[in-house]
């Protein structure tokens, strides 16, 4: 057990939770010498100012109750300042909390923030180029691509989220699938070898499991200072198939306790690659996603990994 929490701060989604019911929770978890400031998110602000600036206070914590892209922006914000991060999850993916196998309730999401545990896990670092020319950095934590993922998201209507929750991705999925091998991108693994590909999706990982816990990136982990990236190019039906089975197989090895031996499985369909630095040169602007969010066009990205960057409460 670490020292409690002196200060802090608690950023929130009106939007995804009750103020007044989040309120009486933080009360019967937080010391009662502890100092708590309240900070709402808006459509237009995620909080990340807000979280930036508090790097030069006296907070401890910062509670995060939101979805994954609050999450991602408030984390990365905090990111090499020593405050921790305490993730209260009220979104429909829900991804690093799930990849941390934390537990997703109010109640112990809020106790955990206020226990003084903690790890440290690594946070992304994306250096995206537009099609006008123009440069773009921002952070992220949990996954983040082209092709399927961004699609699946840019596909997927937001009202139908908030009615059924992750089933709503399944449209997203079945309009992204009919796309093909169209991606043309040239990437590089740490300045070593070079994939020159035809592709349907790439997706960079710093944890490596989708919703449901399905084994994406198995050999990816949010602490080891590494990225893993996977680049998908189906040859149809019988390709999806097979990349479907591997995920499944992955999947089982998971729940009987053991880890995919091997770890991960290169073939035609799919690759598997990891490192520390990578970059992606792509024909055609293509839709990037980072931790669930669209975050527009790009024809280049440029992504290194800061290692042990964050801490986290579990």
């Amino acid at each position: 057990m670490q020292n409690s929490p002196r200060a802090a701060v608690v950023v929130f989604n009106p939007a995804k939770i009750d103020k007044d019911r989040l309120r009486a929770v933080v009360a019967r978890h937080a010391p009662s010498e502890c100092r708590i400031e309240w900070i709402a998110t808006t459509p237009d602000d995620s909080g990340e100012a807000e979280a930036a600036a508090l790097r030069r206070s006296d907070v401890d914590v910062v509670l995060v109750a939101g979805g994954d892209g609050t999450v991602r922006q408030v984390g990365t914000a905090l990111a090499n300042s020593g405050i921790a991060l305490g993730i209260v999850p009220t979104g429909t993916g829900n991804l690093l909390a799930r990849n941390l196998r934390l537990d997703l309730g109010l109640e112990a999401s809020v106790s955990r923030a206020f226990r003084g545990e903690h790890m440290l896990i690594d946070v992304c670092r994306a250096k995206l180029s537009r099609p006008d020319a123009s440069n773009e950095r921002l952070g992220f934590l949990v996954m983040a691509g082209v092709g399927l993922d961004a699609q699946m998201i840019e596909y997927t209507d937001e009202g139908l989220k908030r009615r059924i929750g992750p089933l709503a991705y399944i449209s997203g999925i079945a309009r992204s699938l009919r796309g093909g091998n169209r991606i043309n991108v040239t990437y590089t693994v740490d300045g070593h070898r070079t994939h020159a590909a035809r592709l349907h999706t790439l997706i960079f990982g710093n944890c490596g499991e989708l919703i449901n816990e399905i084994p994406l990136l198995p050999e990816a982990r949010p602490d080891d200072g590494l990225l893993n990236a996977v680049g998908m190019a189906p040859r149809g039906p019988i390709g999806w198939t097979k990349i479907g089975l591997n995920l499944v197989a992955n999947k089982a090895a998971r729940l009987r306790g053991l880890n995919p031996d091997p770890p991960v499985v290169n073939f035609a369909d799919l690759e598997y690659s990891e490192g520390s630095h990578v970059k992606a040169f792509f024909a055609a602007p293509e839709i990037f996603e980072v931790d669930g969010d669209p975050v527009g066009e790009v024809t280049a990205v440029e992504i290194s990994v800061d290692a042990g960057a964050l801490k986290v409460c579990v």
